[in-house]
């Protein structure tokens, strides 16, 4: 849906391709802009009955929670700029500073225009605490205005219509809710080593033996 660390935009159609048909439940445990899912054909399996984005990030979490509305969700970005510096840098503060993201209950819309406005103004949506205000000059097209256009897609709102949940879990807990003989997990953890580029991750390197433990040992399938 957004620029993310790691987002699989442009591989979402050749990865959905190898996700078999005969699956009821979807889950995408490390969810984040959920690219696999909305740029994909999972939507359009015969017997899916439940899609389920998943992700530790809280801040992301709300984020696609508000997608799942994106009448209400465009309310909030009505009259917002595109690109301006001075706004980026409020936001910044609202979103990281002025209210903890623990205390919101999601969806929070206001806070997830913001958080969206900061990753669509920073290089590749790495690290938004932390980023600075990229100026694009008019140059190329504003990122921000994308995600507003793509919240008005048909194409795009009939998928966000189909989720049924949205979790805010650890990789394991999720995959425990939710296993069964027909349910298909898409796993795409933090990369080895570049675990803290994420915000919010709590997920180390020992966690990805973790994983591939519960993975052996599910009812369902995964890649």
């Amino acid at each position: 849906m957004i620029s993310y660390i790691g987002g699989k935009n442009r591989m979402a159609k050749w990865i959905g391709s190898y996700i078999p048909n005969d699956i009821e439940t979807y889950v995408e445990v490390f969810g984040g802009a959920f690219w696999v899912y909305v740029n994909g054909e999972v939507h359009r399996k015969p017997i899916l009955k439940n899609v389920i984005y998943n992700d530790y990030n809280r801040y992301m979490t709300n984020l696609i929670a508000c997608c799942r509305n994106p009448q209400e969700f465009l309310k909030s970005m009505d009259e917002i700029v595109a690109q301006n510096s001075d706004l980026f840098y409020q936001y910044k503060t609202d979103v990281f500073e002025n209210k903890n993201i623990k205390d919101i209950e999601i969806p929070d819309y206001d806070y997830g225009m913001k958080y969206a406005y900061i990753v669509t103004q920073i290089f590749s949506g790495l690290n938004p605490e932390k980023g600075k205000f990229i100026d694009l000059k008019g140059k190329y097209s504003s990122k921000f205005d994308a995600f507003r256009r793509r919240l008005k897609n048909p194409a795009v709102i009939e998928k966000l219509n189909k989720i049924t949940n949205v979790e805010n879990m650890d990789c394991e807990e999720v995959i425990k809710k939710y296993d069964s003989p027909k349910t298909y997990f898409y796993v795409d953890p933090p990369y080895w080593k570049t675990e803290n580029y994420y915000s919010l991750h709590d997920f180390q390197s020992d966690d990805h033996k973790r994983l591939a433990d519960v993975l052996k040992n599910i009812e369902g399938r995964f890649s």
